[in-house]
């Protein structure tokens, strides 16, 4: 893509981070000229008017999400900052500065008059010919496998294994104790990569970050992580489930108590009894969900 310094009629540049601020039109410039070819940009998620595609933009490998405004609903979303591309860079900012890592947001773009020709960017079959304005969300790629391919590939040690449901159990109770929640934590958006040993797990899909941080949610946060593997038959083993739950019950408590936990009996019976209260709202709250079968299965999607 070469570099313009002027953004093209009909796209307007919503957000941009820092450091691609000097390529501002760049991106803009992207937007009208992306078409889908297998030799540059491969197609993660096509679901109805949305998806999900990895590119190179300048030497550097992207995710973009796009998606048509079919209605006046959409466009007003767009117009009101209310969009799932406006939610998910608030979401991803407000983690970010937490600390907590996170599919950086890159760029957002709405791009408006679309032309018939350009319906060369979209999947052949997937959509009708009519042409849609767009939104446009730029974000860095998270190297590494998901969360739930792990579970399917059942390709880590017992050790890393438990080493990983801690990480992911600590994640949920440092998004708690930063009084935020994410309301599709589902393993598959998950990223996990590992560092000499270490692993770090990245949250990729920012749109169900609200600001609320409480057991309830933790449950339902914890029983999300659950659904998906149950939904496409890869569910962790029991010890695993309850590494992730005791972790994150030990992480909220510390945040309540504002201190470490010790050795003392009255800490252990504190967690103890956390635990146990959270083990039944999971239970329930997956009791009540109803058939966990995803309308698509994430991992048909190009590794």
């Amino acid at each position: 893509m070469g570099l313009s310094f002027h953004i093209p009629r009909g796209v307007r540049v919503e957000k941009v981070a820092p450091a691609w601020r000097d390529r501002k039109a760049a991106l803009a410039r992207f937007a009208t000229t992306f078409r889908l070819d297998p030799a540059t940009s491969t197609v993660l998620k096509a679901e109805g008017h949305s998806f999900v595609v990895r590119v190179e933009i300048e030497g550097t490998p992207l995710i973009v999400k796009w998606r048509e405004l079919v209605g006046l609903r959409d466009r007003a979303k767009n117009l009101l900052r209310a969009s799932r591309g406006f939610r998910q860079w608030r979401g991803a900012r407000r983690l970010q500065r937490d600390g907590i890592p996170v599919a950086g947001p890159i760029a957002l773009l709405t791009q408006y008059g679309l032309g018939d020709a350009e319906a060369a960017t979209r999947p052949k079959s997937l959509l009708p010919p009519q042409a849609w304005p767009r939104e446009w969300l730029l974000l860095e790629e998270a190297p590494g496998k998901t969360l739930l391919r792990h579970l399917a590939d059942r390709d880590l040690s017992v050790r890393d294994e438990h080493a990983l449901a801690r990480a992911v159990g600590v994640q949920v109770g440092a998004m708690l104790r930063a009084n935020v929640c994410n309301r599709d934590h589902k393993p598959s958006n998950l990223i996990v990569t590992f560092d000499e040993g270490v692993p770090i797990v990245t949250l990729i899909d920012t749109v169900g970050i609200r600001r609320r941080g409480n057991p309830g949610e933790m449950a339902r946060m914890l029983a999300t992580l659950l659904i998906e593997p149950i939904g496409v038959g890869v569910s962790p083993r029991g010890a695993i489930a309850f590494r992730v739950l005791r972790d994150a019950c030990a992480a909220w408590l510390e945040h309540t108590l504002a201190r470490p936990l010790g050795t003392a009996k009255g800490d252990k019976k504190a967690l103890r009894s956390l635990v146990r209260s959270m083990a039944r709202r999971i239970d329930q709250y997956l009791r009540t969900h109803g058939d966990p079968t995803p309308k698509i299965n994430p991992l048909d999607a190009p590794r």
